[in-house]
């Protein structure tokens, strides 16, 4: 699992990149959304960024599975194009790195 944080406009945003199983059961999951800060446990932990609602999920699998990537929409949040764009270029990063 990885999280990556990004300013854009005054506000932040996170990709989480989530993969299970392995060889032809696996499956990788890219979720964008705004990132909520969250307050650290002790006065010593500073807040931190965590994943809010998915506004984007991505759905890669296998490439053994023949299925083709599948994109979800959540029809209740908007985002600016170009925080769309660097999600994109994330998950394509991602995918070139594992051959997928």
């Amino acid at each position: 699992m990885s999280l990556l944080t990004w300013d854009y406009d005054g506000d932040l945003y996170c990709a989480l990149t989530t993969e299970t199983g392995a060889g032809e059961g696996r499956t990788i999951h890219f979720e964008l959304s705004e990132a909520r800060m969250v307050p650290g446990g002790a006065p010593s932990m500073p807040a931190s960024p965590a994943p809010g609602p998915a506004a984007v999920t991505v759905v890669v699998y296998a490439p053994e599975e023949e299925k083709p990537a599948e994109v979800f929409f959540d029809e209740t949040q908007t985002l600016p194009f170009a925080v769309l764009r660097h999600f994109m270029a994330t998950v394509t990063s991602r995918l070139a790195s594992t051959g997928s």
